[in-house]
């Protein structure tokens, strides 16, 4: 997917989890958490030359559904496009610190979906406080790293 596509998500999901209870609508809430989570981090690996920005969907790592001319897909083999989860496809090379620490922020709000979407585990309001905390860094990351991508009259991310 391309890097304005994983944007223009994020800030729809953003908005869209904002108008959510995370009390009331948690699991809405948490996916559109983990989902707007998985799109900044797309958006930055691209940004950060670390995967492909090709208007290409990514179904399994290295398989791709690739537009052809006739207006059907085929699927190709490529390198890491976008991820659906940290690790998953991995991402050779270095990572800067600033997208590690995204994945660890990720992995904070991974932590309780087993738990508490899918498991007995009780909500609370300290796990929606990790939940935003993790949330506020990424999108701080994402931020940072699309400033000088974007135009200038373009709304802050995930504002």
């Amino acid at each position: 997917m391309r890097i304005a596509s994983h944007l223009e998500k994020f800030d729809r999901l953003t908005d869209l989890r904002d108008r959510l209870d995370p009390l009331e609508d948690f699991e809405l809430w948490y996916w559109t958490t983990l989902t707007a989570s998985t799109n900044a981090y797309n958006a930055s690996l691209h940004l950060a030359g670390l995967t492909d920005d090709d208007s290409v969907f990514s179904t399994v790592p290295g398989v791709h559904l690739v537009r052809q001319a006739d207006g059907g897909y085929a699927r190709e083999l490529r390198g890491p496009g976008d991820v659906s989860h940290v690790g998953w496809p991995s991402i050779p090379g270095p990572i800067p610190e600033d997208i590690r620490c995204m994945e660890y922020s990720i992995e904070a709000i991974e932590e309780y979906s087993d738990p508490c979407l899918r498991g007995d585990s009780e909500l609370t309001l300290q796990i929606i406080a990790e939940c935003e905390r993790a949330f506020a860094e990424i999108a701080k990351t994402l931020a940072n790293r699309a400033a000088p991508a974007i135009p200038n009259d373009r709304a802050a991310v995930g504002s």
